[in-house]
């Protein structure tokens, strides 16, 4: 439901937004939710100077071009941050069904130069921004996601819950000056990645691994269509970073587990290698000699006889 306040006119093409609003803190904010068979969005030039930071995610296949027009759109990919000179017009295209949803935060110059004059997290983005045409780029992890979604949630009937939009609106533009400075810094030069969106998804992957690898439902490809990322593309990834395969890294996380649970001498070796993934006791003993040149079973006994 669009709340009886707005403060921003709507787009001059493509769905009117949920709704649109001015932060106590002095941002405007303003989101849309689509669910279409195509997708024609233009979000229009804003008629003041500062910055657009635009939060997006969907369901489908969708392009983005800091343009009206078709022209110069490229490819997205969902859970993604974008940030654009205010006076350019931000266009979303889609040809196909999709389920999209936006926040975009309007950052005015006067704004800006009072909160974030100084800032070094800002100083070498805008300095990107002025070359012109540009859209700079931050993936949203799962604590991004949420907030992006608790944003979505808001109507305008409640407006009490504007204090708490704020408060996810400026911890959604933190996320994204933070992890762009580090990008644009060049704090990433040695792992071989300079693009903080694959960097950012790593991190995003690692720590969903991290949760779930001891599943024995845990696989690959839930990775993948978590991430809506291909196969390929991961193990490009994974291996610029760890030095192996997303599966490599994936059956060592469960293989160190299992040795620390095998030193800890509460359960049998079978009981491990349930808890840890495996549902074949002989991959596992395969897995485990694979990387430690010993059996799971030989390594307890050199265990217990140093007890």
């Amino acid at each position: 439901m669009k709340s009886q306040n707005a403060v921003l006119s709507p787009p001059k093409a493509g769905p009117s937004p949920l709704f649109s609003e001015k932060l106590p803190i002095g941002l405007h904010i303003r989101c849309w939710k689509v669910s279409a068979a195509q997708l024609d969005l233009t979000i229009p030039a804003e008629e003041e100077n500062g910055v657009l930071l635009t939060f997006i995610n969907y369901k489908g296949e969708l392009q983005i071009g800091a343009a009206e027009g078709s022209e110069g759109l490229q490819q997205a990919s969902p859970g993604l941050g974008l940030m654009s000179v205010a006076r350019c017009p931000l266009s979303f295209r889609s040809f196909d069904p999709i389920q999209f949803s936006a926040i975009t935060l309007f950052l005015p110059v006067e704004w800006m130069a009072l909160f974030l004059k100084g800032n070094p997290n800002f100083s070498k983005i805008e300095q990107a921004l002025e070359m012109g045409g540009n859209i700079i780029t931050c993936r949203l992890g799962r604590r991004q996601l949420s907030l992006f979604g608790s944003i979505m949630s808001y109507t305008g009937e409640d407006r009490s819950g504007l204090l708490e939009i704020q408060n996810h609106g400026l911890s959604l533009l933190e996320y994204f000056l933070c992890s762009r400075h580090r990008s644009l810094s060049g704090a990433n030069a040695s792992t071989g990645i300079d693009n903080e969106d694959d960097l950012s998804l790593i991190r995003e992957v690692e720590s969903y691994i991290s949760e779930y690898y001891c599943s024995d439902t845990f696989t690959v490809d839930s990775i993948l269509k978590k991430t809506y990322t291909s196969y390929h593309k991961l193990n490009f990834l994974f291996k610029s970073i760890h030095g192996m395969t997303i599966s490599e890294y994936i059956r060592n996380k469960r293989i160190e587990k299992s040795k620390e649970m095998i030193a800890d001498n509460v359960k049998s070796i079978s009981q491990i290698a349930y808890e840890i993934g495996y549902s074949s006791i002989s991959n596992y003993i395969l897995a485990f000699k694979k990387i430690y040149q010993i059996t799971p079973g030989k390594y307890k006994k050199q265990i217990d006889s140093l007890a």
